[in-house]
């Protein structure tokens, strides 16, 4: 039984690789009045979202089975653990508590099917005929309950557990819940007819089950047939489109395989493996990846900005001084535009409110230069996507197009033969998204560089047709990121000169009005010395004027800080859906796209299965890069010689390290290579370690990290 949740776990980019040790710490830091602290405490309103909150039930068993001691080191039962880990994917701030309404029942037994009202005897926590409903969607007045994660908190943390810790007394009669379910489902759509005007609001079950399914009172295991849950929840799912997930707490073979199919009734094919606290937290996870996923990403998605950079790449990008002379490392045009769009606190970093503009848009990039050879160097480096701050720095790196015998040192000065790469093929960095290098040419004779001009117009007509052919395929059945007809698309041309004998003014309007026509604005910043000039602030004016319908003006850009403060002043005037910053880019740089990257055999060591680094990708020796590596440094990917962390020797920032969730293999005694393996989570070449102390956690991933997780995924990091 995988009892895995497949690819759902690296779609959309939510990497939701967290929740080790989980149980544990905050079972234990429940006990008090503290329990409840933590989260975002900003509360959405529905009608600020794109989407209708979802409905979801969790239907615990109640079971005195559920009194086993399971977590010997910290002396906790099932019923301990399992709270503590329901607890903290609903608490205040979770993704859950924010953006879905939650309800919470237990189930137990009936002991006399043949008379209404009847209580267990012994059971003190209100169960009756079978079930309890101790949190609903709604109040007595029919109004949603918003963010009520802290009801289920505390709801759980008051109840005794089952018969007062008693091994014997409750059974497990799961259908009868689950039919107890259905009714209040049916219930609560009556009370709420609103919920069915297309989309209708969409509910889900999560049954967390540590047995066999028992008859209605309780003494039968897998048996009468027809108490079998599988019949509802296929009920459920066939008819209603009401998915059912099953945590598989713990149990025999005979019982898991009763969980499978109950499980695949439910429209989940199989129930998630939580056998372990570690696994058992791990499973809530993927429940909460997959709601994400099923649920919420296609409105949240379609509803993202998509924004092109359309980046000069004239050979005056390259020069200094007037364009007399080929610029060092740092002081050219291009460096200083790579690093607003990809260094620390760029372009991916501007904060709008509930997010960074990584986490709330997706970002491409092109650009041009000469018509030479045909078609000409316009070209798409990175496609839109969430998460593309790496490929930006690596696409416009000098180091990383650079190579002997054409080019010895990128900022040498002509005569340089670029030696353009692919970034999926080039293993580091090995992206998943297309990714392609490019430079401006730095040919001739003379000090400066030259041989790319500045036909503007070309770049204009490649994001114009580029747009169209994405958003065509965004629209089609299954497509990763998909788009509608409301998403909003608008492009950020940075130019450092005057289109004169390249362009003419009827070719550049006549591209930018069209996108203006289609819905597509194009800013415009003028960046460097070289728009002071008064035809060139002419054709600035003319080229804002034609890409906004006359709205806006350009940006004067003469360095690279005001080139990031125009950057930061376009999005500023974006509004975001405050139930949609729910990626978190600073812990999944450029997510999966295609398959899962491969899980990395064991050897010594490190902490991800490799010798002497920390991509998990299989090489030896670094990070994630090697010379041109997307940062202009030699060795590595983080500026540091010899690894992928800054440290000695392996893949979690320490040396020979013990901690926790970081690997599990020769060289430490922590567990999360193994945890990672078993539930189809892997390091991959898009991971390694975060930075020690720096905080940039946003999002779901921010919400878990800050509440004390340790990361079960070692994620590539961004220096």
């Amino acid at each position: 039984m995988k009892r895995l949740l497949g690819d759902n776990w690296k779609r959309i980019g939510l990497q939701v690789g967290l929740l080790m040790g989980i149980g544990l710490a905050f079972a234990i830091g429940t006990q008090g009045d503290e329990a409840t602290a933590g989260g975002n405490p900003d509360c959405p309103e529905e009608g600020d979202c794109t989407f209708k909150k979802p409905n979801v039930m969790f239907i615990m068993d109640y079971s005195t089975s559920m009194n086993t001691l399971w977590d010997l080191d910290n002396n906790l039962t099932r019923w301990e653990v399992t709270v503590a880990a329901v607890q903290q994917v609903i608490q205040p701030g979770s993704f859950l508590s924010q953006n879905t309404h939650l309800a919470l029942m237990r189930f137990g037994h009936d002991p006399n099917a043949n008379s209404a009202d009847t209580v267990i005897q012994g059971d003190q926590s209100g169960i009756v005929d079978g079930n309890r409903i101790d949190v609903h969607w709604d109040d007595d007045n029919n109004e949603y309950v918003p963010c009520n994660g802290q009801e289920l908190v505390d709801s759980l943390q008051n109840v005794d557990a089952p018969m007062q810790g008693m091994a014997f007394g409750i059974g497990t009669w799961t259908r009868g819940a689950l039919e107890a379910v259905k009714l209040e489902i049916n219930q609560t759509k009556a009370d709420h007819p609103e919920d069915q005007d297309m989309p209708a609001r969409a509910y889900v079950n999560v049954l967390l089950t540590d047995g066999a399914w028992t008859g209605i009172d309780g003494t039968s295991a897998l048996s009468p047939a027809q108490q079998n849950p599988a019949i509802t929840a296929a009920d459920l799912f066939d008819n209603s489109n009401i998915q059912t997930f099953v945590v598989a707490v713990a149990g025999d073979p005979a019982a898991e395989m009763a969980a499978d199919e109950t499980a695949a009734a439910g429209g989940t094919t199989e129930a998630i493996d939580g056998a372990t606290p570690e696994l058992l937290a791990m499973a809530l996870t993927g429940v909460v990846n997959n709601i994400i996923n099923s649920v919420v990403a296609p409105e949240c998605i379609g509803g993202l900005p998509r924004v092109m950079i359309l980046l000069d790449a004239s050979s005056s990008m390259l020069n200094v001084n007037g364009g007399t002379v080929a610029g060092a490392m740092g002081e050219t045009g291009w460096d200083q535009a790579r690093d607003a769009l990809s260094g620390n606190m760029s372009l991916f970093d501007i904060d709008v409110g509930i997010g960074a503009a990584e986490d709330v848009t997706h970002l491409g990039l092109a650009v041009f230069g000469h018509n030479q050879p045909a078609p000409g160097e316009q070209k798409v480096l990175v496609q839109y996507g969430p998460c593309m701050k790496d490929n930006f720095g690596w696409a416009l790196d000098p180091a990383t197009s650079c190579d002997m015998p054409g080019c010895d040192d990128p900022w040498g000065g002509p005569p340089i033969a670029w030696s353009f790469k692919d970034g999926q093929v080039e293993d580091p960095p090995g992206f998943d998204n297309p990714t392609e290098s490019h430079m401006p040419q730095c040919g001739g004779v003379a000090a400066f560089c030259s041989g790319s001009g500045t036909y503007t117009h070309l770049g204009l007509q490649l994001v114009k047709t580029n747009q169209q052919a994405y958003h065509a395929n965004a629209q089609m059945m299954g497509a990763q990121f998909p788009a509608n007809d409301s998403t909003i698309y608008f492009n950020i041309l940075i130019t450092d000169g005057q289109y004169n004998l390249y362009s003419t003014d009827a070719q550049v309007m006549s591209e930018l009005t069209q996108m203006y026509n289609d819905g597509i604005t194009t800013y415009v910043i003028g960046f460097g010395d070289g728009v002071d000039q008064p035809a060139a602030i002419a054709q600035l004016d003319n080229m804002a004027n034609w890409g906004s319908g006359g709205t806006e003006m350009y940006f004067d850009a003469n360095n690279q800080a005001d080139l990031e403060a125009a950057l930061a002043s376009i999005f500023g005037t974006l509004n975001f859906d405050p139930c949609c910053a729910f990626n978190d880019c600073s812990q999944n740089p450029e997510p999966t796209t295609n398959e899962p990257d491969p899980v990395p055999n064991p050897t010594t060591g490190d902490g991800d299965g490799d010798t002497g680094d920390g991509d998990g990708d299989g090489d030896t020796g670094d990070g994630d890069g090697d010379t041109g590596d997307g940062d202009g440094d030699t060795g590595d990917g983080d500026g540091d010689p010899g690894d992928g962390d800054g440290d000695p020797g392996d893949g979690d920032g320490d040396t020979g390290n013990t901690t926790l969730g970081d690997g599990g293999d020769t060289g430490d005694t922590g567990t999360g290579g193994d945890l990672g393996a078993e539930v189809g989570i892997d390091d991959g070449c898009n991971c390694s370690t975060p930075d020690t102390g720096t905080d940039k956690t946003r999002g779901l991933l921010g919400t878990f990290l800050a509440l004390g997780f340790a990361g079960l995924i070692r994620r590539r990091r961004r220096d």
